[in-house]
């Protein structure tokens, strides 16, 4: 057995197919791989997202500060005011101070820088991928070109390109008529100036272009940040995936492990199982206890035994659920062995009305380490063998007996029958009141009284016939218990009978019956002397019919109870010892039992079962008397 459970204590993935494994490894690295570069894909689209929206938002910054610049000009000196490519570079000088910005540049359709971050290249020409123009401004947003490369002298740059479309004045008329801006009523009107004074009229547009030019702004940011932070992920999701992969192979692991101990615990469950079902079915009893001497198991046949359920029993100690002599045999002395009585022993105890004798064998448990483990109690119930055994007895004396009383009663009765017919006649020889006449009386009662034991033992001996007949147990009780009212009324002893009412009838001889009821009830009454109880009770169970009567008498010493049944036994003065061998063999006739149970000083208590009696037609005749329970004083 131990050899079966280390074959399964092993994991189970000791026993799978190489080819398994290896598919369930490569699943599961194609499965970590994936998941990285998803990730790694979705963070790189974030941070080019992030790098987009910051190129948006200085473009955005150039094109309003550049404008808020231009306006504001105008409202200074509507005039006289700078160029709006002039405005542009001032933006673009500010934002460039930005760390992150490498350059920002505005360029025209041919890639010649108007405005740079780097006032040495105006004028010089930028190769870049222009995105597609729009003639003006739309609504929608307008489309932006990017691109990440290396430049020999900003380094790795992420390049953004977009439409940038620059604000011009249109013919718009002076603050009031006949006014200059910042002149006011100073001058002619409108279109007038002084004499001395060359200006332009209006400037509808820069100098620096047309109306038709379409101009782009250009700005690189510095993928130093950006590398690391990519750099940085990569990291992560090696170590992330390497972390998957050892978290799987892992639980893969653990899920192989886990199998394997299923497996293990399914083995040892159904070990278990199979013992539990085989102890179980046992037809004697077993009781163990654990290495703290608690009952750990509890089978069917102790709980037969006993009437005690196994849930009440298991988890307790032996001495809270067993009887006294039986917990003695767990009592523990330090060493696992019973210091109660011999490991090997018998008992005779009392569970519940019935008597039971015992075999009852000692076991300790010890594990292959020869360390203390409990102990195991194996009960016999001896009690049908041990009757078998007296029967059997009872049955070789009764043929000794009888063999003997049939030599003893053909050798004695002739010269009995001698004896008395001359005690007859010298009897009327002589006269009445005289010495001799009564001499031949007393010999002629002791012949007599020496024919009736010869006669009680033959009809001990002898089968005699049983005229059968259904017999009302209760109603014969009754009546037979009143014949010796008197006389327990005159020895000052209480009677009383209490009757189950459904008694159902029994096949025997009512006269055979009677007579063992009569000898039974006179043995009480002649054990209380100086008064007592007699209680006669009759109950009915699924075999047959069991009446007991108890007496408070004197009771009958352990070691006389055995011998109650001997034929010619009595203790009781003048007694022929015969009353209850006789019962016994009308009761044994009647395919019944009679037991007794008794302790000195206690009283005794005669226990009848006689069986069911077995229609033809399928009814059962009852007691016609019903319950009754009554009690007479003496």
């Amino acid at each position: 057995m131990n050899t079966v459970l280390k074959r399964f204590a092993r994991p189970a993935f000791f026993f799978t197919s190489p080819w398994l494994l290896a598919a369930a490894a490569g699943l599961l690295v194609i499965i970590v791989v994936t998941f990285a570069f998803h990730n790694f894909r979705l963070e790189k689209r974030l941070m080019t997202s992030a790098m987009l929206q910051k190129a948006a938002t200085l473009m955005q910054v150039l094109h309003s500060g550049s404008r808020a610049a231009y306006f504001n000009d105008l409202r200074k000196d509507f005039w006289n005011n700078d160029e709006w490519n002039v405005h542009v570079q001032r933006v673009i000088d500010h934002l460039s101070e930005d760390p992150e910005l490498r350059f920002l540049a505005l360029i025209d359709a041919k890639g010649t820088v108007i405005a740079h971050s780097d006032h040495g290249r105006v004028g010089s020409t930028l190769n870049v991928n222009l995105p597609e123009a729009q003639a003006e401004p739309r609504s929608e947003p307008v489309p932006m070109a990017w691109v990440i490369h290396q430049t020999a002298d900003y380094g790795r740059v992420f390049e953004a390109v977009r439409q940038f479309f620059p604000i011009r004045p249109g013919a718009m008329p002076p603050r009031s008529l006949g006014e200059r801006p910042g002149e006011p009523g100073d001058g002619p009107g409108f279109m007038m100036h002084r004499h001395n004074e060359r200006r332009p009229m209006l400037r509808f547009f820069a100098d620096s272009g047309r109306p038709g030019d379409r101009h782009y702004v250009v700005a690189g940011l510095d993928m130093a940040e950006f590398d690391q932070t990519l750099g940085r992920l990569q990291l992560q999701i090696v170590l992330l995936s390497l972390a998957m992969l050892l978290v799987g192979l892992g639980g893969w692991l653990s899920l192989s492990a886990v199998q394997g101990y299923r497996v293990s615990q399914k083995t040892i469950e159904d070990m278990q199982a199979y013992t539990s079902l085989l102890i179980a079915r046992l037809p004697i009893g077993v009781i163990a206890t654990d290495a703290q001497g608690r009952i750990a198991t509890w089978n069917e046949a102790v709980s037969e035994l006993t009437g005690i359920t196994r849930t009440r029993a298991t988890g307790r100690r032996p001495a809270e659920v067993l009887p006294a002599p039986l917990a003695a045999l767990f009592a523990d002395n330090g060493l696992g062995q019973g210091s109660g009585p011999d490991r090997d022993s018998s008992l005779r105890l009392m569970f519940g009305a019935r008597r039971c004798e015992l075999r009852c064998h000692l076991l300790p448990i010890t594990d292959s380490e020869q360390q203390y483990r409990g102990k195991v109690l194996l009960l016999s119930d001896v009690t049908e063998i041990r009757s078998l055994e007296q029967r059997m007895r009872e049955s070789e004396r009764l043929a000794a007996v009888g063999r003997m009383a049939g030599g003893v009663a053909h050798e004695v009765r002739n010269p009995l029958s001698s004896i008395k017919g001359l005690a007859l006649l010298l009897k009327h020889k002589f006269p009445e009141h005289s010495r001799e006449r009564d001499t031949a009386d007393l010999l002629i009662q002791e012949t007599e009284r020496m024919n009736r034991t010869i006669t009680e033992m033959l009809s001990f001996t002898r089968p005699a016939p049983l005229r059968l007949e259904p017999v009302d147990l209760g109603a014969l009780l009754q009546r037979t218990l009143e014949l010796v009212r008197t006389e327990a009324a005159d020895s000052g002893v209480v009677t009383r009978v209490q009757l189950a009412p459904d008694l159902p009838a029994v096949e025997g001889d009512a006269d055979r019956l009677q007579q063992v009821l009569m000898n039974v009830l006179l043995n009480g009454l002649q054990a209380m002397e100086e008064g007592g109880r007699l209680e006669v009770a009759a109950e009915a169970d699924a075999d047959g019919v069991e009446v007991r009567v108890t007496d408070t008498g004197r009771g009958i010493a352990p070691e006389l109870q055995a011998q109650v049944f001997f034929p010619y036994f009595t203790t009781k003065p003048g007694g022929s010892g015969l009353g209850l061998a006789i019962s016994q063999k009308i009761v044994a006739d009647h395919h019944g039992t009679i037991e007794i149970e008794s302790e000195s000083g206690q009283g005794t208590t005669v226990v009848i079962r006689l069986p069911r009696r077995q229609p033809a037609n399928g009814a059962e005749k009852t007691s016609g008397d019903g319950a009754g329970e009554g009690a007479t004083p003496a």
